[in-house]
């Protein structure tokens, strides 16, 4: 599968994972961060609603890691490190996917207790008017 292929997949794969059909949301955002140790992928997703906050919404899919490993393999450059972040960001309104990933700066998206709001907040999906 080629890099659009897989978003359109990852894109199929969360809309069907309860954690994000289940409930009220305008807005979803997905943080991929891997790292070395034990934990090599970790997946934090948020629900947000227009004018609310955020609310915890973490697929339990397997197959959405096993697809975001493919995508990072895929879209992986030549003669660089793959990147170590990636937020993907969806809009129920549209339908539409944002990719973002993160080559340099990957620690920026380390979700900690000091800074869950504020990473839940960067990664919030703009309206579609905006």
């Amino acid at each position: 599968m080629d890099r659009n292929e897989l978003i359109a997949r990852i894109g199929r794969l969360l809309v069907a994972d309860p954690a994000v059909s289940d409930g009220e949301w305008d807005g979803y955002a997905l943080v991929v961060r891997y790292a070395d140790g034990p934990v090599a992928r970790r997946l934090s997703g948020f629900r947000y609603t227009d004018g609310g906050g955020h609310q915890a919404a973490t697929p339990r899919d397997p197959a959405i890691g096993e697809a975001f490993d493919e995508l990072r393999a895929t879209t992986r450059v030549h003669d660089r490190a793959p990147w170590d972040a990636c937020v993907l960001r969806v809009r129920r309104d549209t339908g539409k996917l944002k990719v973002e990933f993160e080559y340099d700066r990957p620690e920026q998206w380390d979700i900690t207790p000091d800074t869950l709001d504020a990473v839940a907040a960067r990664a919030r999906p703009e309206p579609a008017s905006a």
